[in-house]
């Protein structure tokens, strides 16, 4: 029976976060508010977080979950609810270190510039003594929601330890953690994401050399230069002599290491290496060069053992190539035609008209083209957006903010905000009606202070749907975006 891992559980549970006063000098369990700390799980995809459904996400297979609401309709915004430390969401905190079984290894949560998303996403921020809400519709509220939201893990899918949000933990010691080596150069990276280099390798030479001698304790006849160093195996012994010539006393029964060798003169270019009992040029064969005839279509590879290597059956005249000479289009035909250099044309067909405009009535497209004919999409859902409307400095009861046909229109959501200098409120007051009747609804935010001397009403009038402020007191500050349906 396979290992399934599941979220610890009991029979006693709270609904709630334990806490302390702020002024105690004792906490409550693990980390702050059960929040954050040390924690074990079993695979790397319990350190994802799932979004599912809409509405506060509350998910079983979410093992560190963070506080987060996914709008019910298109035009209401996402919203995340951090605890009053602002750097933890439900059981997430930043810094929060988590053992896993499945690699292990220990992984820590991070988001890289979180004070600068902070501050950019100010302008969409709520705060209490208790959290604080984060809402997509302020600036800068949707990279700091998509940042809790990421669950990136280093090493995983391509994600590096640089745009991962689950880093590996090294501890707080600097390890290196890989390198490469390129040309004498070794270049280490350590557990930070920096690297560090090492030079003063040796490379290695390009140019090395042997010479020609037969028997025991000949003297090289040919001395060549040696830039390097180098193991020569031999079936004899060798000795030195000539001019310049350093060799290696230490012999042994196979072979011997040859030091930095200089004939103090001219080096030869012929290379010798060790055979069966005899010194040999090298049998290894490299092009040197080579030619291309573009009338016989035939290419010479030259070697360096003085051998060609030739190839034929390369296309050679530049009457086989066939270009364009002109083109011409048929609006009526829907036809392009390419002229060819050999006289046969190439004719396209199947091209669609052009739409050079088009209008938009009850639901339906109608587009123009450019050879005279239409085309028609139907079908649309009606649905009108209608910009910011902006009364200032209200104080009369009854007032009428807004209004909507009710013959061309059946119902409108009308979101707001109100404030008097003093108290805030947000929300949507949704509304239907038929001929005689209208009903309506206000779904609202907590107020900031109190809002009670401001209430909606809606009544039909004249053929017209009316938005009315029901004012007791105070002067007010009404915005409102309507959408009629």
């Amino acid at each position: 029976m396979s290992f399934i891992y599941k979220n610890p559980l009991s029979s006693t549970q709270i609904g709630g976060e334990n806490s302390v006063q702020r002024e105690d000098n004792f906490g409550t369990n693990f980390s702050v508010l059960q929040v954050g700390g040390y924690m074990e799980v079993y695979y790397l995809n319990d350190l994802d977080f799932t979004v599912v459904g809409t509405g506060n996400i509350q998910f079983s297979g979410n093992t560190i979950p963070i506080n987060y609401n996914k709008r019910t309709l298109p035009f209401l915004p996402d919203t995340l609810t951090l605890n009053s430390d602002n750097i933890s969401s439900g059981r997430r905190r930043l810094g929060m270190l988590v053992y896993v079984h499945e690699t292990e290894l220990t992984y820590q949560y991070t988001i890289d510039n979180f004070e600068s998303l902070w501050s950019a996403a100010s302008g969409g921020t709520v705060q209490s003594d208790f959290g604080s809400s984060v809402s997509t519709n302020g600036a800068g509220g949707t990279p700091f929601i998509n940042a809790w939201l990421d669950s990136s893990i280093e090493g995983v899918s391509g994600v590096t330890r640089a745009n991962a949000r689950w880093r590996i933990f090294y501890g707080t010691d600097i390890t290196v953690t890989g390198g490469t080596y390129t040309n004498g150069t070794a270049i280490f990276t350590n557990s930070t994401g920096g690297t560090f280099n090492v030079t003063g390798f040796t490379t290695g030479s390009t140019s090395y050399t042997s010479w020609e001698a037969t028997g025991d304790n000949q003297t090289p006849a040919v001395p060549i230069d040696v830039v390097d160093t180098f193991t020569l195996k031999f079936t004899g012994a060798i000795t030195s002599g000539g001019a310049g010539i350093v060799t290696d006393s230490a012999i042994s029964a196979n072979e011997m290491t040859i030091g930095l060798i200089n004939n103090g003169g001219s080096p030869t270019d012929k290379t010798f290496y060790r055979g069966d009992g005899e010194w040999q040029t090298p049998t290894d064969t490299k092009l040197t060069g080579g030619t291309y005839n573009n009338s016989t279509g035939i290419v010479q590879l030259k070697n360096s053992d003085s051998s060609t290597v030739t190839l034929t059956g390369f296309t050679t005249g530049a009457t086989e190539d066939t270009f364009v000479t002109g083109i011409t289009y048929n609006q009526l035909s829907k036809t392009l035609t390419l002229g060819l250099n050999d006289g046969v044309d190439f004719n396209a067909t199947g091209f669609a008209a052009e739409v050079t405009g088009g209008t938009y009535s009850g639901g339906s497209i109608t587009l123009n083209n450019n050879d005279g004919t239409t085309s028609q999409v139907t079908g649309l859902e009606i649905l009108t957006h209608i910009g910011l409307v902006n009364d200032t400095n209200v104080s009369i009861n009854g007032t009428t903010i807004d209004s909507v046909n009710t013959t061309t229109y059946k119902g409108a959501f009308f979101d707001y905000v109100i404030n008097d200098g003093t108290n805030y409120r947000a929300g949507t007051v949704q509304s239907v009606w038929s001929a005689t009747q209208i009903q309506f609804n206000d779904s609202s935010t907590v107020d900031i202070g109190t809002t009670t001397n401001f209430s909606w009403g809606m009544t039909l009038s004249g053929g017209n749907a009316l938005l009315q402020a029901n004012i007791l007191g105070g002067t007010w500050d009404i915005r409102i975006i309507k959408h009629i349906i």
